[in-house]
């Protein structure tokens, strides 16, 4: 599925950069946002488990786009231009995509085969006080149930009672990209079981 991400991917870049001397930034930003980044987004919290060599292919298209998007030098720093594109790096983007997806879980607005197959930590624990799920075991830590608690329990206990989906994943997207382009310390992990985790890494 990388590979069929890839191609659809650089024929659009290809577009975008031949007509970036014609068009304004506003549209390129345009371009990228409703003609490329839905690419990115498609079926990502499957592929995302794919060997972290491969999800570094799809970081580096990802950054191309917003650079080009922008009009900026290639050795300009990734997180300046995430911060002025209003994207997440693309880890972290795939990070809320499933929180978003285990809050309609957790939600009963997923389909029914998903429904009950996650169980809180109860209890007077830290943990059960905070609504997070148990982790199950994972041998080669792919496991969805286990990536998916995992994604959960990182999501801030204040965002857990939004009202809906979209609510979580903009104010989610919102605290992550302020976390990570105020952090001096914080570098990009393709790992496919990273879950970064809002002031500090995880």
């Amino acid at each position: 599925h990388i590979d069929y991400v890839k191609k659809k991917i650089q024929k659009r870049i290809g577009a975008m950069y031949r007509g970036s001397s014609l068009l304004p930034i506003k549209y390129r930003k345009m371009f990228a946002n409703s003609l490329i980044l839905p690419h990115f987004d498609y079926l990502d919290t499957i592929y995302g488990r794919a060997p972290k060599s491969k999800l570094l292919e799809l970081d580096i298209l990802y950054k191309k786009v917003a650079k080009i998007a922008l009009g900026v030098e290639k050795t300009e720093s990734s997180i300046n231009v995430y911060r002025d594109m209003k994207w997440l790096p693309l880890h972290l983007r795939r990070q809320v995509h499933l929180s978003s997806y285990m809050f309609k879980i957790l939600n009963g607005l997923s389909p029914s085969n998903f429904i009950n197959k996650f169980r809180f930590i109860s209890g007077g624990s830290r943990d059960g006080a905070s609504c997070n799920l148990y982790t199950p075991k994972s041998k080669n830590l792919k496991n969805f149930y286990y990536l998916g608690a995992k994604a959960w329990n990182s999501v801030p206990p204040e965002l857990r009672s939004v009202s809906d989906p979209k609510a979580l994943t903009t104010k989610y997207k919102t605290c992550l990209l302020d976390s990570v382009t105020s952090d001096p310390s914080y570098v990009v992990n393709n790992a496919f079981d990273y879950i970064y985790k809002l002031n500090h890494g995880s």
